[in-house]
C-alpha cells in the first residue's frame, strides 16, 4: 500500500475519497505544529514565561533528533524525490522507553499536521485539558479519550481526534485508538471522528480513518480565509487560536526587550497559502508580494513604516538555546495579552481559594532563579496523590473558565482590538530594529497573524529543497 501512495491529495482543507496520497510538506509546517499541539499549560506557565521556551525546544529537538531526510524515486513518477525516514539513532540507538516517547510526540505532532493542513481543522486543544463544546459532564470522568478536538474552521463542526505513533503502527495500536474515539452518549452532537496513525517503519508515513457522518456541514471556502473573516467577529474561535498560541506570546514576553525585533510581511498572505496543499504556513520565499515590501523599506524602518505600505510588522525574535525565529501580529499579540492576564487573575484566584501553600507556582519560581534554593516537599508524594493533585487543579481550571467564560472572551477581544489600532511601543515599551532573518540565513514562514523561521544550516538543506 505504501509504495502505491501517487497520487496528490486532491483538494486542501477538505476529506478526499479513500485512496493512498503522497503529500509534500516543508519542516516550518511540522514545527508548526509541534508548537501549538498538546496539553493547555498555559495557566501554570504563565507566571513564569521563561519555561514557554524550555517547552518550545522540547518540541523541537526531538523531531531533529530522530528523523532525517534522504533522497528516494518518487514511485509512479518523473525523477528523485525526498523521503523523511527514521535515524540511526532511532531505530538502532535508543531503548524502547525512549523510541515510545517520541512515538507518542511525533504521532501528536503528524495528527495536528495532518488535520490542521490537510482537511482544515482550526486550533486543538488537548482532550484532558477541556470539555468540548456540547460534551456531557461525564466527559471529565472519563478514563479513555481521544486526544485531541477542536472546531472545523469553515463548518463548525467538533472533531475529535486521536493520535497514535510509534515504530510499527499495528492493527491491535489503531483498534485501541477507534475504542477512545468511541465516546457514546457523551457528546451527543454532530461530531466527527479521526483516527490518525503515523508509523516510522521504513519511512515516516501515515494512516487515516475518518468515520464520516452524514449530517455535517459541507465546507463553504478555504479555511484561511475563514478564518480571518471569523477571527472579526467570532469570540470563541479568537479564544482558541490566542490559546493555541500562548506558548509563542509567553516565549516573545520572556526574552530581553533589546532582543525583539520586527519583520516585514505582506498582508496579502491567504490567497497564496490555501491552495498549498499540507501547508500550515506560507513561504515566504516563494510570496512575491512579500519581497516586494522588503525592498521598499530601508534598514531604520519601524513598524508603522510596514503598515504604511500596507504590511504586517510581526514582532519576531530568536529563540535562545534554538535554531528558531518566532514571532506574531499586533493584533495576536494583542489577543494573547489580553488571555494571559485573564489566566493570571484565574491561577491567582484557584491559589487563593485552594488554600495550598505549596503551589506548582511557589515550586517553579526557585527553579528560574537558583536550583540551590529549591524548597523540598513537604514529604514524600505518592505518584497517586501527585496525580490526584493534578486532576483536582484540571477540575478547577475547566470549572473556573466555564464560569467566566464571557471574562475570558472579553478579554481576548479587547487585546485583539488593541493590538490593531496600537503600535508596538505601547506592547513593548521600545521601537523595535527592523530585521530580515531570510538575509541571515533563515528559511522563513508566516501566517497573517503567526511567524515562524528556521536556521537552514541546522536542517542540512539544498537550496528550495525539504
Amino acid at each position: 500500500m505504501l509504495s502505491q501512495a501517487s497520487q496528490a491529495w486532491p483538494t486542501p482543507a477538505d476529506m478526499p475519497p479513500d485512496g493512498n496520497y503522497l503529500v509534500t510538506t516543508t519542516w516550518r509546517d511540522i514545527l508548526d505544529a509541534a508548537v501549538t499541539v498538546g496539553r493547555d499549560i498555559a495557566p501554570w506557565i504563565a507566571a513564569v514565561p521563561q519555561l514557554a521556551r524550555r517547552e518550545i525546544l522540547a518540541r523541537r529537538y526531538p523531531l531533529s533528533a530522530y528523523l532525517i531526510r534522504r533522497q528516494a524515486v518518487v514511485p509512479h513518477q518523473d525523477g528523485v524525490g525526498r523521503e523523511v525516514v527514521p535515524s540511526v539513532v532511532y531505530t538502532h540507538g535508543t531503548e524502547n522507553s525512549t523510541r515510545s516517547a517520541f512515538g507518542y510526540h511525533v504521532g501528536m505532532t503528524m495528527a495536528e499536521w495532518a488535520c490542521r493542513g490537510l482537511m482544515g481543522l482550526g486550533p486543538t486543544t488537548h482532550a484532558e485539558s477541556a470539555i468540548p463544546p456540547g460534551a456531557l459532564t461525564g466527559w471529565k470522568h472519563s478514563k479513555s479519550l481521544p486526544d485531541l478536538f477542536g472546531t472545523h474552521s469553515s463548518t463548525s463542526d467538533l472533531w475529535l481526534v486521536e493520535a497514535k505513533g510509534g515504530r510499527v503502527l499495528g492493527s491491535h495500536s489503531r483498534r485501541k485508538g477507534a475504542r477512545q474515539l468511541d465516546v457514546g452518549s457523551l457528546v451527543p452532537g454532530t461530531h466527527q471522528k479521526v483516527l490518525c496513525g503515523t508509523s516510522l517503519q521504513r519511512r515516516l508515513f501515515m494512516m487515516i480513518d475518518i468515520e464520516a457522518d452524514g449530517s455535517a456541514a459541507e465546507k463553504t471556502d478555504s479555511p484561511m480565509q475563514v478564518d480571518d473573516e471569523v477571527l472579526e467577529h467570532d469570540d470563541d474561535a479568537l479564544v482558541e487560536l490566542a490559546r493555541a498560541r500562548m506558548l509563542t506570546y509567553l516565549a516573545l514576553v520572556s526574552l530581553p526587550r533589546g532582543s525583539l525585533t520586527v519583520t516585514a510581511v505582506s498582508d496579502s498572505l491567504n490567497d497564496i497559502a490555501s491552495r498549498r496543499t499540507g501547508g500550515l504556513v506560507q513561504l515566504l520565499e516563494g510570496d512575491d508580494t512579500t519581497s516586494a515590501l522588503r525592498r521598499g523599506l530601508d534598514h531604520e524602518a519601524t513598524g508603522s513604516d510596514i503598515v504604511q505600505q500596507e504590511g504586517i510588522d510581526m514582532l519576531t525574535a530568536r529563540l535562545p538555546g534554538t535554531d528558531l525565529m518566532i514571532g506574531m501580529s499586533r493584533r495576536l499579540f494583542g489577543a494573547c495579552r489580553g488571555l494571559a492576564g485573564a489566566e493570571a487573575a484565574m491561577v491567582a484566584e484557584i491559589e487563593e481559594t485552594s488554600g495550598m501553600r505549596h503551589s506548582e507556582l511557589r515550586t517553579i519560581r526557585p527553579l528560574i532563579e537558583d536550583v540551590a534554593t529549591v524548597p523540598a516537599l513537604p514529604g514524600d508524594v505518592s505518584e497517586r496523590r501527585y496525580e490526584k493533585h493534578l486532576s483536582e487543579r484540571h477540575e478547577q481550571v475547566r470549572g473556573y473558565r466555564d464560569r467566566r467564560r464571557g471574562d475570558f472572551r472579553q478579554a481576548a477581544r479587547r487585546g485583539f482590538t488593541a493590538g490593531k489600532t496600537s503600535s508596538w511601543e505601547r506592547f513593548i515599551e521600545i521601537t523595535p530594529q527592523l530585521t530580515s532573518p531570510a538575509e541571515n540565513g533563515y528559511l522563513e514562514a508566516a501566517t497573517r497573524d503567526t511567524y515562524l523561521a528556521v536556521e537552514q544550516e541546522s536542517l542540512d538543506l539544498d537550496p528550495g529543497a525539504f
